[in-house]
């Protein structure tokens, strides 16, 4: 009997490991760079001729993008608001494989509701803006950690190269590897010189052109920067355009000039595209490749073109929810942390052995 009872007991406590080990499993992530060390050479980028664009695999695919969104989560005034793109991304994507993307400064507050938006409406990257990197690298992190999707800075680095953040992501769109690559304003060293102390916010040229070589070596034949460059200071979207030729499209954000049906830069074949502020458009664009020539079909969309769409429920449903700091729903009854499921189980599961034994030895214990 005693050895029964403590196989009993063994069993018993071992049940909380069998149950929540896989309690969470790992989410799904875009392809494309991962881990916490950058290439060696992106430490300390150097100067050098720009790498020459290979011919794009042939396809048609679609891609939505926005940009200095600036926290506007809902419709309101000409603001279109997630529940609204959401509806269009899914009617986009009923004709063409798309991709969804933001070229940065989109989040507000502590970012967190803005995050789990950009979630529900299905965005497939984002990067992080120049207004973005005000909350802080470890707030950043936070937020990469919880978005169903990648945010993604290539050249804002530790000093001693160790990235921040992702720096590209790769996706493939009806037959065409696309790698899409973050860039941030190296301004952001003077604007935010307590949260940039200890790092290093290199040239954007000087690192896409060394992740060129990576994205390229996994396959990319087309290649997107999302960008929060601007034309007000030193280096601008046109200038990344002249250093690194080998892009194809550059969405840009940080900016009051709006380039809606774009500007193709001056011998070069990038093309730049810049959006109005406050969410008050998105862009559309119907990418062809074929025969190495990049044919675009884009369209700037507003909420007079969006209004006959009906907004997504289930974004409308996490537009109305509160989030507290941990990623978790502040509404909805008590929310539990799994740790402390944990705890309780082991405390339940102990005193129901204390229980079981205490009966079995009073059962055992000869009656007077």
């Amino acid at each position: 009997m005693k050895k029964a009872i403590l196989c009993l007991l063994l069993c018993l406590l071992l049940l909380p490991t069998a149950v929540f080990a896989d309690e969470t499993p790992a989410p799904a992530q875009a392809e494309g760079a991962a881990g916490t060390s950058a290439p060696a050479e992106s430490a300390a980028p150097t100067e050098s001729a720009a790498p020459t664009a290979t011919a794009a695999q042939e396809g048609t695919f679609a891609i939505l993008h926005t940009g200095d969104t600036h926290g506007v989560q809902e419709r309101s005034g000409d603001s279109i608001g997630y529940p609204l793109l959401r509806s269009l991304a899914d009617n986009t994507r009923s004709a063409y494989e798309t991709l969804l993307l933001d070229s940065g400064n989109a989040l507000e507050g502590d970012g967190l509701k803005t995050v789990k938006l950009m979630g529900a409406a299905t965005y497939d990257a984002a990067a992080i803006g120049t207004e973005d990197a005000a909350l802080g690298i470890e707030r950043l992190q936070e937020l990469s950690a919880i978005a169903d999707f990648p945010l993604l800075c290539a050249n804002w680095l530790r000093q001693d190269g160790e990235l921040l953040f992702d720096p590209y992501a790769i996706f493939e769109v009806d037959g065409v590897r696309i790698g899409v690559i973050g860039l941030i304003s190296p301004e952001i060293a003077e604007l935010y010189p307590d949260i940039t102390e200890g790092c290093n916010v290199y040239k954007p040229s000087g690192i896409a052109n060394i992740y060129y070589e990576e994205m390229a070596n996994a396959g990319c034949t087309y290649f997107i920067a999302l960008t929060s460059l601007g034309y007000d200071g030193e280096y601008t979207p046109r200038d990344l355009a002249a250093e690194s030729p080998w892009l194809n499209l550059i969405l840009d954000s940080n900016t009051d000039t709006v380039l809606e049906d774009g500007e193709l830069v001056p011998d070069t074949n990038v093309v730049v595209f810049n959006l109005p502020k406050d969410f008050t458009a998105v862009g559309s664009l119907v990418v062809t490749t074929t025969s190495g020539q990049n044919i675009l079909s884009p369209s700037v969309l507003t909420l007079d073109d969006l209004s006959v769409l009906t907004p997504n429920e289930a974004v409308t449903g996490v537009a109305q929810t509160d989030y507290s700091l941990d990623g978790e729903s502040a509404g909805g009854g008590l929310q539990i942390p799994a740790g402390a499921v944990f705890l309780i189980a082991l405390v339940v599961i102990a005193g129901l052995t204390v229980l079981l034994v205490a009966v079995v030895l009073r059962r055992k214990t000869p009656r007077k």
